[in-house]
Formats: structure tokens, C-alpha cells, sequence
């Protein structure tokens, strides 16, 4: 018996050892704590009380005091306590030290009874701060990015409903200012008309003639200009072609389209029209604005991109002066600049005074 007892008693500091090493393994590895079913600290350890910087744990009896100062964090940290008291719990909580640095803490809640209707919890945690702050720095960086392309997209939108309002009071200015005085011409002449006087009524109706074909002239330049079937029914080259000899007709200029790859793509309905209206407004810049009397349009294309160039000989001006983006044509740059940044395209225009402009649009293809 004495045999029996020494060998029990030598089992059993074996075992305490053991139990130590293994506790201080855990404390000098691992956030380590023992609490009862009431969330007060029974045991504390090492690295615990090091990562808080607290001298002894006596100071606190409740382990939400200890890992937070924040009120919505120890009721948080309570909460987790009351409702996992005799099961299994993991996830990620965050505490706040007595100085105010924010910690985040990987935990497993770990329930065991040490004795009969006496049930504790085993905290183990680790400090997973460091990953935690990078994770959430990255989340606001892409949220940052994602609110950037909202704010970007919402201008652009603007810009395009800005252009579409002007574009429809250019429009209304030339009814008004082309059209409509003809018509006020035309009613004038009409009511001048006595039919007593047959040499001078004569005249005038042959003045009636031309100005009738002048209002149909306006009137059809400006119908064609609001949305050509063509764009719709064909797509972007056979609608860039019908825009070329409607404007060199009713013009009197040299307008002429060369498609050099036989490009019959189509595109998507807004890139073709956005297209359509850059090349459009290109077109009319040289007509009105640069005395052109030869504009040529080239058509080229590989298998992701799409150019389309305006080439005039008018009399050009300086690019180092146009800091703004604006030129005498009223919308001009900004006009094409914000159309082609919607259908992310790229713009380039070249000019030199007396060599005429060079305005160049690549858009990206679709695979």
C-alpha cells in the first residue's frame, strides 16, 4: 500500500507539472482567462493582463470592465456570456483598453463544469488587431472608390443631360433664328401680294418660291439632325455616311466618308449614338467655325478599337491657348470630351493656325 501510494504520489506531481507547463504554454501564447457563470474573472493570464496593462486582475471582478471602457462593448462582451454560458461560441470582438486603443480579439468561449450545477467559461483569444485594421482600411479604400465612381458617374450623367439641353437649344435657336424668320418672311410677302398688280405679283412669287425651298432646306437639315434612321436601323458608318452627304449637299462643301476597313460592327445603342454626335459636332465646328471647304472622316478599325477621324482644311487655331476646353463652337470640346468619357473612349484633336484640325476618336470594341 505505501508502495502504491508513493507511485500515485509521484503520478500526481508529474501531473502538476505538466498542468504548469501547459498553463504558462497558454499564457505566454495565448489571451487566457476563467470566468464564472456570472462573467466575473476567476483566473487571468499573463498575456491578458499584459495586453491591457493591468497590474492585478482583483481590480476588476466583471470581464466586460476589464476589456472595455466603451458601455455598448462590455454589454456586447455581456450578451456573448449570457447567451453562450453552456455552449460553444467563436467570433471576432472588440474591446477598448483603459487609453483608449482600439483591440480586436479573436475568442472561443469554451463552457465546462468544474463541479455539480457549477458550470464556467474558458476564454482563449488572440489579438488579431494588426489584420483586423488592415482588413477595415482596405474595406473603406474600396467603399471610398465605389462612393468615387458613384460621385464620377452621377457628374457625367449631369454633363450629358447639361449637353442634351443645350444641344436642344442650339437646336431651337436655329428654328428660331433660321427657319422662323423665313416663315415671317414668307407670311410677309404673302399678305403683300395684290393680285390687281400682275408684274409685280409675279415677282414675288417667284421670290416665294425660293424662300419656300430655303424653309425646307432649314427644315430638313434640322429634322436630320435630331436622329437619323439610319443610325437606329444600320448602325455608326452607314449613318456617319447619310450625315456626310446630307451636310455636304445642303452646305455646298466637300464632305466625304472613307471607310478603309469595312468596318459593320454593331455597337451598343448609346455608344453609337454618343459616337453619331462627337463626329456630328466635329463636323459642324469645322463647317461654321473654321471656314472649312474639304472635311474628310476616316473610318478604321482592328479587333478592340474603333477610330474615327474628322480632318479639315480650315483655318485652325492655336492649342496652347485652349487651356479650357472651350472653342467658339458653343458646346465644342466639352461637349465631345464628356460624351466620349461615357462610352470610354479616348479624344485627341490637333490644330494649327491656317492647317486646319484634326480630331481623332478611338473607342474601345467589344470581345
Amino acid at each position: 500500500m505505501a508502495k502504491d501510494a508513493d507511485e500515485l504520489s509521484k503520478a500526481k506531481e508529474k501531473s502538476v507539472k505538466e498542468l504548469r507547463v501547459l498553463n504558462q504554454a497558454m499564457n505566454q501564447t495565448l489571451l487566457f482567462a476563467r470566468l464564472d457563470g456570472n462573467g466575473n474573472i476567476i483566473e487571468l493570464g499573463e498575456k491578458f493582463s499584459r495586453l491591457f496593462r493591468i497590474r492585478k486582475y482583483g481590480d476588476y471582478s466583471k470581464f466586460s470592465d476589464l476589456l472595455s471602457v466603451k458601455e455598448e462593448e462590455r454589454k456586447h462582451i455581456e450578451q456573448l456570456l449570457e447567451e453562450n454560458y453552456r455552449k460553444e461560441w467563436q467570433g471576432e470582438v472588440k474591446a477598448t483598453t483603459q487609453e483608449g486603443k482600439r483591440i480586436w480579439l479573436e475568442m472561443s468561449l469554451i463552457p465546462f463544469s468544474s463541479a455539480i450545477d457549477d458550470w464556467e467559461i474558458l476564454v482563449i483569444a488572440s489579438d488579431i488587431t494588426t489584420r483586423k485594421e488592415a482588413q477595415l482600411e482596405i474595406e473603406d479604400l474600396r467603399q471610398k472608390r465605389f462612393q468615387e465612381k458613384i460621385d464620377q458617374q452621377k457628374l457625367i450623367s449631369s454633363k450629358i443631360i447639361e449637353n442634351q439641353e443645350n444641344e436642344q437649344n442650339r437646336i431651337a435657336k436655329d428654328i428660331h433664328d433660321g427657319i422662323g424668320q423665313m416663315l415671317t418672311g414668307l407670311n410677309f410677302h404673302l399678305e403683300s401680294i395684290d393680285v390687281n398688280q400682275t408684274e409685280k405679283a409675279a415677282n414675288k412669287i417667284e421670290n416665294l418660291k425660293q424662300l419656300t425651298g430655303n424653309i425646307i432646306k432649314g427644315v430638313r437639315t434640322a429634322t436630320f439632325n435630331l436622329m437619323p434612321p439610319e443610325l437606329s436601323d444600320y448602325g455608326i458608318v452607314p449613318a456617319l455616311t447619310k450625315l456626310t452627304q446630307e451636310l455636304s449637299r445642303l452646305t455646298g462643301k466637300k464632305i466625304i466618308l472613307y471607310d478603309k476597313t469595312g468596318f459593320n460592327q454593331r455597337l451598343d445603342s448609346l455608344a453609337e449614338i454618343n459616337i453619331y454626335r462627337i463626329t456630328q459636332e466635329a463636323i459642324n465646328n469645322a463647317i461654321k467655325y473654321a471656314d472649312s471647304s474639304h472635311i474628310i472622316v476616316s473610318v478604321s478599325h482592328s479587333d478592340t478599337i474603333l477610330s474615327i477621324t474628322i480632318d479639315d482644311n480650315g483655318k485652325g487655331f492655336d492649342r496652347t491657348k485652349d487651356q479650357s476646353g472651350k472653342d467658339s463652337g458653343g458646346m465644342g470640346m466639352t461637349f465631345m470630351k464628356e460624351r466620349i468619357k461615357y462610352i470610354q473612349g479616348r479624344l485627341f484633336v490637333t490644330s494649327e493656325i491656317n492647317k486646319g484640325t484634326k480630331v481623332t476618336l478611338n473607342i474601345p470594341l467589344p470581345n
